[in-house]
């Protein structure tokens, strides 16, 4: 218990609080756009590894919507956290970049939790990283911010399975995530839909079981 609480003291130390006093851009503060409603008929929970991820309803900036029942147990995603006021960001995007390039049609959705100090500065801080998917627009929907970011941190990323639970959950940044989240995207789209929960390591394979009634290994 004490070895888990110190991982988790370690990686929020390596993330940038999403209500962190960082330097703003200078200028007038852009407009930002007025928060959706969300659907709250589904009790709130956050990621569990032995649940499949919560449900949700978001729009993103260029007024598509995208709903869980979409995506949740039959194609893999990705939700990623992150702001333009984050240097944190700015070394995990560039892995968050080489995960996907192998996936063009992979889901991912890209959750800003920029204010709107900064929000002007969203589209250009993600042409940097070559990443070209939706944006949404985190402080317009909480219960789905806090729901796949419940520790408010950036960067977060949340890789899916087709079985609809998680693959693996980072945060903050380090140099062996980028491993590690390539190998979770792969084995996210792989995966069957009816595969169990997986709750290992995605860039640490699990060992192949033996047959029971078969002598001792070989030496």
């Amino acid at each position: 218990m004490v070895r888990s609480a110190l991982a988790w003291l370690v990686l929020w130390l390596t993330a940038c609080t999403a209500t962190a006093g960082e330097p703003r851009a200078a200028g007038a503060p852009a407009r930002a756009p007025p928060p959706e409603p969300e659907p709250e008929s589904a009790p709130f929970r956050v990621l569990s590894p032995a649940e499949r991820v919560p449900d949700f309803r978001v729009a993103s900036t260029d007024r598509r919507w995208f709903e869980s029942r979409a995506w949740v147990g039959k194609e893999p995603f990705v939700v990623v956290f992150f702001a333009t006021w984050c240097r944190v960001c700015e070394l995990k995007l560039p892995l968050v970049s080489q995960a996907l390039a192998h996936h063009p049609n992979l889901p991912v959705l890209l959750v800003s939790l920029d204010d709107a100090d900064t929000w002007d500065g969203v589209p250009r801080f993600l042409q940097r990283f070559s990443l070209a998917h939706p944006v949404v627009r985190g402080t317009s929907f909480p219960r789905f911010s806090l729901a796949y970011d419940p520790l408010e941190t950036v960067p977060a990323v949340a890789v899916v399975g087709r079985n609809g639970h998680l693959v693996d959950y980072q945060v903050g940044y380090s140099p062996s995530h980028g491993p590690r989240l390539a190998a979770a995207v792969e084995l996210a789209v792989r995966m069957p839909p009816d595969a169990p929960p997986f709750l290992g390591s995605p860039d640490r394979p699990e060992p192949e079981s033996r047959d029971p009634d078969a002598g001792p290994p070989d030496l």
